[in-house]
């Protein structure tokens, strides 16, 4: 569905952005769960004396290191509904009430709900932007808005820093040796090879320091995985290591890899293959379903800028042994290259 649809266009044109108020109400209620695990958040609007006909507005996570939302669903009354995602895990919602479920009236009306996935230890606001309501006579709604907050106990499984704009990296003539290089706090890396039989488990990392942290891996349909060290690590996918001082970790490689790896829909951790450092659409030409990619800087302990495919003005480079979040818009293929 088209996001400038002329009927959406022709609803909430007139509507100006809702400032702060003595009105109705729209809320995110805070909420705590587990890092690593998956919660929902429902955003409500209080009360709509005449009536409801539509919405829209942008949501996201002030601390997507920590708080990621991965996706939206609406409620029945929104039989015209759509929820675009953005940067940096950010979505724009729009619904329309087409059959006037919504009541004049009306109270507690559920707007949409929030699928959140908790990565790290803290906490994060949900905020709302760009916020516009009307009524069933096409008037604005004037609302409070209220942003939720999630809470995650625990120990930090990653890095909590939000990405930051850093500059752009220029890809080195001669290929990297074989080692995986790790900084002091969290690194995100990837195994752009493939390794050689007896030496292609996470035991290649035993002498990591990890001050009792867990190397950990993501499944964009189940979460975070704990890496044991006699599991095999797989070419091309991101692993979240920790180490309280910096070392080297050799690679014995078997060649490049063989096989491709498969990336669902929305945010998943990924590599290139091989041992030279390419640009992201370079070396991503092949997956036509990308549109966001996040790199991870180790040294700084904070991510790079966020990648837009096919933005030649500021294009992302990509080192062999760093991993990477990447965002799809249907599943899709990274096959591996030289």
């Amino acid at each position: 569905m088209n996001y400038h649809l002329t009927l959406i266009v022709l609803l909430l044109a007139a509507v100006s952005i809702i400032s702060i108020s003595s009105g109705e109400v729209v809320s995110i209620a805070p909420i705590s769960i587990q890092a690593g695990t998956q919660g929902n958040a429902d955003i409500t609007l209080d009360s709509v004396p005449a009536g409801l006909s539509g919405y829209r507005m942008t949501v996201s996570s002030d601390n997507p290191a920590v708080v990621t939302v991965t996706g939206v669903s609406f409620p029945k009354w929104a039989s015209l509904s759509e929820a675009v995602p953005g940067e940096s895990g950010s979505f724009a919602l729009s619904a329309i009430d087409l059959n006037s479920e919504v009541e004049k009236g009306a109270g507690s009306i559920t707007l949409a709900t929030l699928n959140i996935q908790a990565s790290g230890a803290g906490s994060a606001q949900i905020t709302m932007g760009g916020v516009q309501i009307d009524d069933d006579s096409g008037n604005p709604v004037q609302a409070e808005i209220k942003p939720g907050t999630v809470t995650i106990p625990g120990s930090t499984p990653v890095p909590t820093s939000v990405p930051t704009v850093m500059p752009t990296l220029t890809p080195t003539s001669s290929p990297q040796e074989n080692k995986i290089t790790l900084n002091t706090g969290w690194n995100l890396v990837n195994i752009p090879v493939e390794l050689s039989e007896g030496s292609n488990t996470a035991e290649i990392f035993r002498n990591v320091q990890s001050a009792g942290h867990s190397i950990l891996a993501y499944d964009s349909s189940s979460g975070w995985v704990t890496v044991g060290k006699n599991d095999p690590l797989t070419p091309m996918t991101g692993y979240w290591i920790y180490t309280t001082t910096p070392l080297s970790v050799s690679l014995s490689v078997k060649g490049v890899p063989t096989g491709s790896k498969s990336l669902a829909t929305g945010w998943n951790l990924a590599g290139i293959s091989g041992t030279s450092p390419r640009s992201a659409d370079v070396a991503l030409s092949g997956l036509s379903s990308w549109t966001y990619i996040i790199p991870y800087d180790s040294s700084a302990q904070k991510y790079r800028d966020a990648g837009i495919r096919g933005n030649t003005n500021a294009p992302v480079i990509l080192e062999p042994y760093e991993a990477f979040w990447i965002y799809l818009n249907s599943p899709g293929t990274l096959s591996p290259s030289s």
